[in-house]
């Protein structure tokens, strides 16, 4: 199939001239919108809560109910509005339960609990255990709160007396010491092999392994605790009990992602995109010519840029799928960009259309069709993620389809173009060199 005529000569190389300045204005804009406004950072490299919650399949609950509650919720405890709250479909391939269905919430925030309550529940502590004790509770950590005892103390009385002050103060803990962390991953490095074999012996070394490890912790004695609030749990599963009565069934688990580890999470996806340009520069230069690679770059940056753009003006949050969207985008435009350049080569190498100008609107022009159904084709299956995908996935969808458009268009107007500049260039520094 063929929308564009064979014999078609669209003055590409001319046109590309007016367009440049169209480009360079865009990125213009899109570098100021950068440097003044900055795109805002999801959970992912923020830092924040995933939530899974249960409820009951009765029709009452949605997405967008769900996230209401979630938005007065994080207004009521901390007074911030506009914070990012993600509410996704749990249940994948009809696995979940007939009777109820899953979604996973995702908020920016580490914590519910305000710096000043922190600050109070560990002074409570040290009042409580006495001289010598300290208590740690970094800002990265969430709920988290790290307990140094003054002396060893048996891990069940531990247990009791670090729950009075957290009970006193209407907030359930979990709590682990540092030795029992220690022996139960040592028992779980030896019993994970163990208890995935079949014979009988086996298993029972597995079983007995686990109750000596157990033995040990019944009597051990430790200085050194971790103890994270159920904050967000308990106040989530009161608010959804608020909202849905008993539609609500419960609140199956929590994790926070810390500031400092989306901080690395950050640093790795801006790396992941820098990798795969220089990767894609160095397999033009090796497939093709080292004149084909700096056009298929700039094509690449300018479009990374102008969508880093639009996702300021569109307030798209920075995530990792977004990250997933632009690596997505990049493999697309440089496969627009090999196949004209693949079509530029074959016509130099059959000697058709005289001068490179016209070798590459005749390449062009060849490719047209194609480029044209590639892109509305994959802009149709894009336009049906984006219209039904909802939250992330949506984000992820509208990116790509901006790309789709944007690859077709700088591998014609800007990476074809510039490979032409270039020879030229290559020549007239050529023949100034012989004069």
């Amino acid at each position: 199939m063929e929308f564009i005529k064979p014999g078609t000569q669209f003055d590409f190389t001319k046109a590309a001239r007016r367009m440049v300045l169209v480009s360079a204005i865009a990125v213009a804009a899109s570098l100021i919108l950068l440097g003044t406004m900055g795109f805002d950072s999801g959970i992912d490299f923020k830092g924040g809560t995933k939530v899974i919650a249960e409820f009951k399949a009765d029709g009452k609950v949605n997405r967008g109910g769900i996230k209401a509650a979630v938005d007065a919720l994080v207004q009521q405890q901390t007074g911030e509005t506009g914070t990012q709250v993600e509410v996704q479909d749990f249940d994948v391939g009809g696995a979940s339960d007939r009777d109820t269905v899953k979604y996973q919430i995702f908020t920016e925030l580490p914590s519910l609990l305000t710096p000043l309550k922190k600050l109070a529940l560990a002074k409570e502590l040290e009042r409580h255990f006495g001289v010598g004790t300290m208590v740690e509770t970094p800002f990265e950590a969430g709920d988290k709160f790290y307990l140094y005892l003054p002396a060893d103390w048996p891990l069940a009385a531990a247990g009791t007396e670090i729950r009075k002050v957290f009970t006193a103060q209407g907030f359930q803990i979990t709590l682990v010491s540092d030795r029992e962390q220690q022996i139960r991953t040592e028992m779980l490095r030896e019993t994970d092999l163990l208890l995935s074999a079949q014979d009988d012996q086996v298993k029972a070394e597995a079983a007995k392994v686990r109750a000596d490890a157990e033995a040990k912790i019944r009597v051990l004695k430790d200085a050194r605790f971790t103890i994270e609030v159920q904050a967000i749990k308990d106040l989530l599963a009161q608010s959804m009990r608020d909202s849905f009565g008993e539609s609500f069934v419960e609140v199956l688990s929590t994790a926070s992602v810390s500031p400092s580890v989306g901080k690395e999470l950050f640093q790795t996806a801006m790396l992941a995109m820098f990798y795969a340009i220089i990767g894609i520069l160095i397999y033009i230069a090796l497939r093709f010519d080292l004149k084909f690679a700096p056009g298929a770059i700039l094509c690449l940056v300018h479009d990374v840029i102008i969508i880093f753009g639009l996702m300021v003006v569109f307030d798209v949050k920075f995530t990792l799928p977004i990250v997933a969207a632009i690596l997505t985008v990049i493999g697309y435009d440089i496969n627009d960009t090999i196949v004209i350049y693949d079509r530029i080569r074959e016509n130099i190498q059959k000697g058709r259309g005289g001068d490179l100008s016209k070798i590459i609107n005749l390449s062009i022009n060849e490719t047209l069709s194609r480029t044209i159904m590639t892109s509305v084709f994959t802009a149709l299956t894009v336009v049906s993620i984006w219209w039904f995908g909802g939250g992330t996935i949506s984000d992820f969808a509208f990116l790509f389809f901006v790309g789709i458009f944007l690859g077709s268009y700088s591998s014609i107007f800007i990476a074809a173009p510039l490979t032409l500049y270039l020879e030229k260039w290559t020549r007239r520094r050529a023949r100034l060199a012989r004069a």
